[in-house]
């Protein structure tokens, strides 16, 4: 305890009188400093490597920030031609081989659209897998979303076969956002669905505001596809 106490003391005096060593500069090469890499370093190198170890993690900060920027700009733009080639896609059939080449050129395994079948009327051209049950999906909603309108994440077995074919298999995360308007008679009317291989592409402390920017977009054009249910 005494020993606590007293490198508790030094500390203290150190921090009040940060000119201490100035009268007595022999010491700044006598104390020594145990670096992980650099092995023993006397005071002044300890602060000089200190430094240099901030310089290089701010300068790793802004490289990641840079990238970032990068990516989200790309994304970004991206988006420009997907809503041209949405505006000219007739039916939902157009619009999900738009979507999913739209997809694979991001180098994602997936990208679809799951409709409630008791939001919108039934047609011959929408393929049962673009169907999804309500009830079941609940089951998903209240585990995975919480009050947010968006996942990102990983699923269970069972969960991704609700939502995807056998032939997408495997995967290994995904990102899901809720589709509906609030004029609609329910809350949420599909389901955005986007899949990677790598568990570790979609997670939840990822930024959604590309993903909702997308969502408003499909949404716009679900009413062109289809006929919701009054």
């Amino acid at each position: 305890m005494s020993e606590e106490l007293n490198a508790s003391a030094v500390a203290d005096y150190l921090c009040q009188h940060p000119d201490f060593f100035q009268d007595y500069p022999q010491l700044l090469d006598q104390l020594q400093v145990t670096h992980r890499q650099k092995g023993v370093l006397s005071l002044v190198e300890a602060k000089l490597q200190r430094q240099r170890d901030q310089l290089q993690r701010q300068q790793q900060e802004l490289d990641t920030i840079h990238k970032m920027a990068e990516h989200n700009e790309r994304m970004f733009f991206s988006l420009l031609p997907l809503q041209t080639r949405f505006s000219q896609a007739k039916r939902l059939p157009d619009g999900l081989t738009i979507l999913q080449d739209w997809t694979t050129a991001l180098g994602l395994q997936k990208g679809t659209l799951l409709l409630f079948r008791d939001s919108w009327v039934e047609s011959e051209e929408i393929a049962a897998h673009n169907w999804l049950d309500r009830t079941a999906f609940e089951i998903i909603r209240l585990e995975r979303f919480g009050l947010q309108r968006h996942y990102l994440g990983t699923l269970t077995h069972r969960e991704k076969t609700l939502l995807l074919l056998p032939e997408d298999f495997p995967v290994g995360s995904v990102a899901v956002c809720l589709l509906g308007k609030r004029k609609s008679r329910h809350p949420y009317t599909a389901v955005l669905l986007f899949a990677a291989k790598d568990e570790r592409h979609f997670h939840r402390h990822q930024e959604t505001t590309f993903l909702q920017q997308l969502a408003e977009m499909v949404e716009q054009h679900l009413d062109h596809w289809l006929i919701e249910k009054i």
